[in-house]
C-alpha cells in the first residue's frame, strides 16, 4: 500500500530507477510470502481486511518525496493484490523464448552478460509455484498455464547458463532455483525430452553454483568453512537445505548425513538458543556465540524454510524440531510495537541478549549499519522488509505432508485443518506451543496410516496414553478418529559451550532456560522513541523506534542446571485467548526464577558484554536475590536470553 519497492516495483511496470531497482528481488521476495498468506486467509474465510489507515500524508524519508495518492484508505483485498502481481509477472513472459521478468538479460545478442541476473527471478518462480499449487483444484487451466510458464522459463535459463554461468547471489542461492525446477519435474507438464533437460539444469545449477558441501565441512582454520560459498548469513541459511535439494537430482543417499552435519556444525561454531546461528551480514570470523552479536531477519525466515525442506526430503524429526524452534522463538522476536502483537516494525538484526535498540556506533555486530537493531520499516536494508513475511505462511504450508506409503504425516504441531488429495482431512486442535496437549483428528475416505511427529525433546510424550517417540504411526479409518498427544515438556537449562579467545583459551559459557520448544528470557522494560513515521495513525501506524531500557538488565540466574525445577517454576497462566496476537507480551506462559544483580556485567560497544564467568556471585559483588518472571523469547523486544549463573 505504501512501501516504494513493492508498490512501484519494476515487476509491476514501475520505472527502473523508482522501485525495486538493482537485483529486482524485493517484489518477488514479498510475493513469495504473500501468496501463501492470501490463500490461507481465504481458506479461513477472510477475503477482505479493514486496516485503520490514516489519511494524513506520512513524513517522507529525507531523500524521497511521496505523493498523497500513493496511500489509499479503505479495505484491502489480499487475493486481488496477488492476482495483480501474478498477472504482471505473466504479462512479462517473452513468448519467443520463455524468459520472464523486467530489466536486462544474462545473455545479450548471444554474448555473455551478467550471471547474477538469474537471482531476481528465483523468488518470482517460487511465487508462481505457490500460486499454481493453490489454483490446481479450483482452476486447472490456470495451474497448467503457470506451470508451463515456469517450465519454459527454466528451459530458457538452461540455454542461457551455457553462455553466461550463474554468479554472485545466483551462484550462492542456486538451491532455491533448483527446488523450483524439481517441482516442475514433479508436475509432469514437461515432455520426456524436456524433463531430461530440466534434470540436467538441476545438475548444472549444482555444478556452477557455490560448493556448500565443502563449506559446511568446516575444514578451515577456527571452524570457518572453506570453498567458494562464503559467509553471508542469508546465503548460509538458504544453503542449509542444499543436501535435500541436491538429493532430488543426484539420488545421493549420503546427502541425509550431510544435512545433519551442516546443522550440527553451524550449531557447534555459531549456534544460538533460538535455533539460529550468529551472523549479522557475514557470519563472524573468528567464530563467536556472543549472544549480543545478532542474526539478520532474512536469515531467520530462510532457515525456517530450509529446515522444513530438509524434513520434507530426508524425513528426520530433528529438522522439523529445529524449524519449530526458530518459528516460535527467533521469528516472533523480530518485531516490536508499543501496542504489542503487531508486525509493523522489525529489526534488521536481532540478538538473544538485546538490552537496547538504538543508533549504535560502535556496535557489537561486524558488518551492518549503526541502525540495524532499531525497530522500523527498513532499519538497514529493505530485503528483510520484503522477505520476513514468508516466515509463518510458508511454515504453515508444511504442516501436513504425504508419506511414501500413501498416508499422511503431521510434521508441525500447528492448529490447522488440511485436506488430503482424496478429500480426507487432518485437523490439529491445539494452542501449542502455549499448551502441551495436541489433538489430531483425521477423517478417511479410505484407510491410511497417519504419522504424528513427536519432538525429540519430548522424552515423556504419549499418544492416547502410550509412550511415543519419533514418528508415531497411527491408523485413520472411518469418519473421524482422534488421537491425543501429551508432550509433557520439562524445564531444562542449556549450557552454551564457550568461545575461544585469540589465544585459543576457552571463555565463559552462558546458560538459557528452555521448556519444550520455547526459550524463556527475561524481558527488560523499556520506552519507545519514534524517530520516523511512514504510514497510518493510531492503532495502525508504521513507525521507526528507538528502545531504551528503564530498569537494570545485568542479572545472574540463581539456578542449578542439574536440577532446574528446584529453582524454576513454570506457570501456564490463564487459557490462551483465541484471536489474540500469540506473541509479543500477550501470552499466558511464564517461569518464575530468582536472579541477582551483577554490577560487574556491563556494556561492550553499546551492547551487553558476553556473560561473565560463572559462578558469577561466588566471591560476592552481587545483589540480593529477587524474583522475576521469564517469558517466552518471542514475547520480548528487549531481553536477556543467555545468563551467567549466580
Amino acid at each position: 500500500m505504501f512501501w516504494n519497492d513493492i508498490q512501484h516495483s519494476i515487476w509491476l511496470n514501475g520505472p527502473e530507477d523508482k522501485g525495486d531497482a538493482g537485483l529486482h528481488e524485493r517484489g518477488p521476495y514479498w510475493l513469495n510470502g504473500f501468496v501463501p498468506l492470501a490463500y490461507q486467509l481465504k481458506a479461513a474465510g477472510i477475503d477482505t481486511l479493514y486496516p485503520k489507515c490514516g489519511i494524513e500524508k506520512p513524513h517522507a524519508h529525507a531523500e524521497e518525496e511521496q505523493d498523497d495518492e500513493r496511500f489509499p484508505v479503505g479495505p484491502v483485498n489480499p487475493m486481488g493484490q496477488v492476482k495483480e502481481f501474478i498477472g504482471a509477472i505473466l504479462a512479462s513472459v517473452n513468448e519467443t523464448d520463455g524468459w520472464v521478468g523486467p530489466g536486462a538479460r544474462p545473455v545479450v545478442n548471444g554474448k555473455k552478460g551478467d550471471g547474477n541476473i538469474y537471482w531476481g527471478r528465483s523468488n518470482a518462480m517460487f511465487s508462481l509455484l505457490q500460486y499454481a499449487e493453490a489454483e490446481k483444484k479450483t482452476d486447472p487451466a490456470e495451474y497448467t498455464k503457470v506451470a508451463t510458464v515456469m517450465k519454459n522459463y527454466f528451459l530458457c535459463q538452461k540455454k542461457m547458463m551455457a553462455i553466461t554461468p550463474i554468479t554472485g547471489w545466483a551462484a550462492a542461492r542456486w538451491i532455491d532455483m533448483a527446488l523450483s525446477v524439481s517441482w516442475i519435474i514433479d508436475q509432469k507438464v514437461a515432455s520426456a525430452a524436456e524433463t531430461a533437460e530440466l534434470m540436467d539444469l538441476g545438475k548444472l545449477l549444482h555444478e556452477q553454483g557455490s560448493d556448500w558441501d565443502q563449506w559446511f565441512m568446516f575444514a578451515g582454520k577456527g571452524g570457518r568453512g572453506t570453498g567458494n560459498a562464503g559467509g553471508h548469513n542469508v546465503n548460509n541459511a538458504q544453503a542449509l537445505k542444499s543436501s535435500a535439494v541436491w538429493y532430488l537430482f543426484s539420488g545421493n543417499t549420503t546427502m541425509r548425513a550431510m544435512g545433519k552435519s551442516a546443522m550440527a556444525r553451524m550449531d557447534a561454531v555459531y549456534g544460538l538458543p533460538t535455533g539460529m546461528f550468529n551472523g549479522d551480514e557475514i557470519i563472524p570470523d573468528p567464530p563467536t556465540r556472543n549472544p549480543s552479536r545478532g542474526i539478520e531477519t532474512c536469515g531467520v525466515v530462510e532457515a525456517m524454510f530450509s529446515y522444513t525442506t530438509l524434513g520434507a526430503v530426508h524425513g528426520d524429526v530433528e529438522f522439523f524440531d529445529r524449524a519449530e524452534k526458530i518459528a516460535f522463538n527467533a521469528m516472533p522476536a523480530a518485531w516490536a510495537s508499543p501496542r504489542g502483537g503487531d508486525m509493523w516494525a522489525h529489526p534488521y538484526l536481532q540478538a538473544v541478549n538485546e538490552v537496547n535498540a538504538i543508533k549504535a556506533d560502535p556496535h557489537a555486530w561486524g558488518h551492518d549499519g549503526d541502525m540495524s537493531e532499531t525497530y522500523g520499516l527498513e532499519p538497514n536494508y529493505g530485503c528483510c522488509t520484503a522477505n520476513f513475511n514468508q516466515g509463518w505462511p510458508k511454515f504453515i504450508k508444511q504442516v501436513v505432508m504425504a508419506s511414501p506409503d500413501g498416508g499422511a504425516a503431521v510434521t508441525l504441531l500447528v492448529p490447522s485443518t488440511s485436506t488430503l488429495a482424496d478429500g480426507s482431512t487432518v485437523k490439529i486442535d491445539t494452542t501449542y506451543p502455549f499448551e502441551d496437549t495436541v489433538k489430531v483428528t483425521c477423517s478417511a475416505k479410505s484407510a491410511y496410516p497417519l504419522y504424528i511427529r513427536i519432538p525429540a525433546w519430548a522424552t515423556k510424550a504419549t499418544v492416547d496414553g502410550k509412550a511415543a517417540t519419533g514418528w508415531s504411526k497411527q491408523s485413520c479409518s472411518g469418519a473421524s478418529t482422534t488421537f491425543t498427544v501429551e508432550l509433557a515438556p520439562e524445564i531444562t537449562i542449556e549450557t552454551w559451550a564457550a568461545d575461544k579467545n585469540s589465544d585459543g583459551q576457552a571463555q565463559n559459557p552462558g546458560y538459557s532456560v528452555v521448556r519444550g520448544p520455547l526459550l524463556y528470557s527475561m524481558p527488560i522494560t523499556h520506552n519507545y522513541t519514534v524517530y520516523a513515521h511512514h504510514f497510518g495513525s493510531g492503532d495502525e501506524a508504521s513507525n521507526d523506534y528507538y528502545l531504551n531500557p528503564t530498569e537494570p538488565w545485568n542479572y545472574a540466574l540463581a539456578a542449578d542446571p542439574s536440577n532446574p525445577t528446584k529453582d524454576l517454576t513454570f506457570t501456564a497462566g490463564s487459557a490462551y485467548a483465541d484471536g489474540a496476537a500469540p506473541f509479543n507480551r500477550t501470552g499466558p506462559l511464564s517461569i518464575t526464577a530468582k536472579v541477582q544483580l551483577l554490577p560487574s556485567w556491563g556494556m561492550a560497544v553499546n551492547s551487553a558484554a558476553p556473560p561473565p564467568k560463572s559462578p558469577a556471585c561466588k566471591s560476592g559483588g552481587c545483589g540480593a536475590a529477587k524474583t522475576v518472571q521469564l517469558v517466552p523469547h518471542g514475547y520480548t523486544e528487549l531481553r536477556i536470553g543467555e545468563f551467567p549463573l549466580a
